[in-house]
């Protein structure tokens, strides 16, 4: 609940006199505060320096009262009966307590009447902390989504730097830590209210007719306990597409990742529940699935019936990246020889029908020429098998024939912004869990769906 309820809330009425001399107490100190610092600019030629010192004072002011006003507001606010019922159980009113918060004001210290159950051990419970949903909480709910926004960018450390220098008081290093860990895991375990409401307040675009999944990994640094151990984090996109004149277009995109599991488990999950999601109510012309060539990706595609109907594309640029290590391989020191046949393979895999066929025809072809058992046979030799295991999903004609996109760079592009970019800064370490509350974090900033994630956790504390 928020602050504004708090005033609403009929459980202890108060009189509209007393409602209306608060206010014109706070009004008075108000306009007696603003009088002296705008009069204070007043008293001499304004400079840059005075200007900027007018600002200060009148944040400072702000913030004062904005303090001032929180805490005589609540504890006004607070109950006043002598016991209270709560879960079937009686408590009587102990004593009153000042729980420190911090807002975006500046930190307030609130008096709050406390109650407790007759008996020895019997726990406490302050009404004014759930009533404004800060039972067991040090931050205001506005400045634990700054916070939050920060840490899905930038590490603890830079956030408070950030945070100290544009709020009154700022948080410290350890708080923005535990928001983070408290976050992360309200985002895992409110995932399916989470997701209902982007299906209802912010689903993929429904301009689009084309619907493209990908993922991919992407080594990250673990804290084990002897060592530092590189693993293999999942990301996974799940764009729409459409169509202008110079081809597909890309309207809108889910980002997921996932620290390191077996088999990409639970990333494939999201990924799956995005794409029946996306068509429940409506049907896309194409269906695609976008990766590189890496078996574990596409075997994991076949264990997902969902995938089955999709057409399976492998990533153009991988397909062009081993054509370039078979031409490197057969022209050795002649670059430009390799650079001429790789850009006409090249072409032909993308504009003829049946160009892996060709690839393949004119690689086998110059591996005839190498020496058997050399390491430039060996690499044309991978290239041909790389062609022939891939040779379905190098259609690239047919693909854009069909208006799909031939590329992962969506996917790429998660895997250095999302992941690397965050998670793989000089001396960073990660434990799982650590590492998936940032990435819950930051794939729904990615997104552009934060308010919907933060709308949703909130509503739910």
């Amino acid at each position: 609940m928020l602050i504004n309820d708090v005033l609403a809330r009929d459980k202890a009425p108060r009189s509209t006199t007393s409602t209306s001399e608060l206010v014109r107490t706070i009004a008075r100190k108000f306009e007696q505060e603003l009088a002296r610092v705008v009069g204070d600019v007043g008293c001499e030629d304004l400079t840059a320096m005075r200007f900027e010192g007018f600002l200060s004072d009148l944040k400072s002011t702000l913030a004062d009262i904005g303090c001032e006003t929180i805490e005589q507001v609540l504890e006004s606010r607070d109950s006043t009966e002598s016991r209270i019922v709560r879960d079937g159980e009686v408590l009587r009113y102990r004593e009153s307590t000042g729980m420190h918060w911090l807002t975006s004001f500046g930190r307030v210290k609130v008096m709050r009447r406390v109650y407790r159950a007759d008996g020895g051990g019997a726990g406490s419970f302050a009404p004014l902390d759930d009533a404004c949903g800060m039972r067991d909480r040090f931050m205001t709910p506005d400045v634990e989504e700054m916070v939050a926004f920060g840490a899905a960018m930038l590490t603890a450390n830079e956030v408070a730097q950030l945070l100290a220098k544009t709020l009154p008081a700022g948080p410290s290093t350890t708080a923005i830590q535990n928001v983070v860990l408290r976050l992360g895991t309200e985002i895992e375990d409110q995932r399916v209210a989470i997701e209902l409401g982007m299906e209802s307040e912010s689903p993929l675009s429904c301009e689009g007719d084309t619907l493209v999944v990908s993922w991919d990994g992407v080594m990250t640094p673990l804290r084990e306990p002897t060592k530092v151990a590189w693993r293999e984090a999942g990301v996974a996109t799940v764009s729409i597409y459409g169509e202008d004149e110079k081809g597909p277009v890309k309207l809108d995109t889910r980002y997921y990742a996932r620290m390191p599991e077996k088999g990409m488990k639970t990333l494939l999950e999201q990924v799956v529940d995005q794409v029946a999601r996306a068509g429940r109510n409506r049907e896309f012309r194409e269906f695609a699935v976008i990766c590189d060539g890496k078996d574990t990706i596409w075997n994991a595609a076949a264990a997902h019936p969902e995938f089955q109907d999709a057409v399976w594309i492998l990533d153009f640029y991988h397909a062009a990246e081993n054509l370039m290590k078979a031409a490197k391989a057969i022209f050795g020191d002649d670059e430009v020889g390799a650079a001429r046949w790789h850009k006409k393979i090249r072409g032909r895999l993308l504009r003829e029908p049946n160009g892996a066929d060709s690839a393949i025809r004119s690689m086998r072809r110059y591996r005839k020429s190498l020496r058997k058992g050399s390491k430039a046979c060996k690499v044309v030799h991978n290239a041909i098998k790389y062609f022939c295991y891939h040779r379905d999903r190098m259609c690239y004609f047919d693909f854009v024939s069909m208006g799909l996109p031939i590329g992962s760079g969506p996917v790429e592009s998660a895997a250095k912004n999302i992941v690397q970019a965050r998670l793989k800064r000089s001396g960073m370490r990660w434990s799982r869990s650590g590492g998936q509350h940032v990435l819950n974090l930051r794939t729904y900033l990615k997104s552009n769906r934060w308010d919907v994630m933060w709308s949703t956790i909130t509503k739910a504390a």
